[in-house]
């Protein structure tokens, strides 16, 4: 039984962020935008997501990712919380 609830418990923080896929800019970085899909949701949470995904992306290409700029919007509990990622793969 308590597995199952944790489960639920990380199920639904999983859930809490969506993060769109990861897109090439003309000045040739690249550059991902998580979003939180709950008021309630922490700014790092949100910033988390898209960091993971950018390191995602760069180690499934054998590479490091490399942050170059992090770009927020939105105050929790007030406004939708967006979080922009822009990186290299090195």
């Amino acid at each position: 039984m308590r597995k199952r609830i944790l489960w639920a418990g990380v199920s639904m923080l999983a859930a809490c962020t969506s993060v769109t896929d990861v897109n090439s800019r003309q000045d040739g970085h690249l550059m991902v935008t998580s979003r939180a899909r709950w008021d309630i949701v922490s700014w790092n949470r949100v910033r988390n997501a898209g960091i993971k995904e950018a390191q995602a992306y760069c180690h499934k290409h054998r590479k490091e990712m490399h942050a170059v700029e992090v770009h927020s919007e939105g105050l929790r509990g007030v406004t939708a919380q967006t979080v922009e990622v822009i990186f290299d793969c090195v």
